[in-house]
């Protein structure tokens, strides 16, 4: 029989709750890396999933502790859901050179290192899949995510290229989130452009099930996005978007 076993990185994220409460019947293992085992644990305590989890407490500014972790896990992974991200402030960035590097180690260089060294851990199969959440603000440079979008964007094109490479291997799937209220964050704007967490985990758990490989939480985002790529250089930099 064989036992399919699952990583979710960023384990105390409302979007990885209700992805685990939908995929709690589809994986013999949840291995969960979080930053306080604590407070993750009491978020997935009503989903009775406490005999076949197993948690990591590491974080992604310390990319040698999180590498040793990848080390610890099973060497036959079926998944790897990897929902981790930092947002930073541009205006505090652009004056200390070390919240800016934080800011695109967090969200890139230990990202991809990372990425990389769990592919030794997915077992090669077509059915089994890397599920990594970027952001909109990878799509086009702006003053308002200015070191959190360029280092998404990276991610992004990592991504199409760690497809590219791992074709007929194991899915490469590239989430596009755009505003998602969480525990820490309450977006705020129209109301048709923000996302619950729950929304967020049935649209990933759909697109994966119909073997999508980019995934818009929101297909608005998707539109709009389009509509700003058209707009020239000179007329973009003017917007304060």
């Amino acid at each position: 029989m064989i036992r399919r076993k699952a990583l979710f990185h960023g384990g105390s994220s409302l979007i990885s709750k209700y992805l685990i409460e939908l995929y709690k019947n589809e994986y013999d293992e949840f291995h969960i890396f979080c930053r306080d085992i604590n407070k993750t644990k009491n978020i997935l305590e009503d989903l009775d999933i406490k005999k076949k989890s197993i948690f990591y407490e590491n974080s992604l500014e310390d990319l040698e502790n999180t590498l040793k972790d990848i080390e610890k896990l099973p060497d036959d992974l079926s998944s790897v859901f990897w929902i981790t991200g930092f947002t930073g402030n541009p205006d505090e960035e652009i004056k200390n050179i070390d919240l800016l590097e934080k800011n695109i180690r967090v969200n890139y260089l230990n990202v991809i290192i990372s990425l990389t060294q769990l592919l030794k851990k997915i077992k090669s199969d077509k059915k089994n899949f890397l599920c990594v959440f970027t952001s909109v603000a990878g799509l086009r440079g702006r003053n308002k995510r200015l070191y959190y979008g360029s280092a998404k964007a990276g991610l992004i094109n990592f991504l199409s290229g760690l497809r590219q490479k791992l074709n007929d291997k194991i899915k490469v799937i590239t989430v596009i989130p755009g505003y998602i209220n969480t525990l820490s964050f309450k977006e705020t704007g129209p109301k048709f452009l923000i996302a619950s967490p729950e929304k967020a985990a049935k649209i990933i758990y759909n697109g994966i099930k119909k073997n999508k490989e980019i995934i818009y939480i929101n297909m608005f985002w998707k539109f709009i996005m389009k509509l700003i790529n058209f707009i020239p250089e000179k007329i973009f930099k003017k917007l304060k978007f």
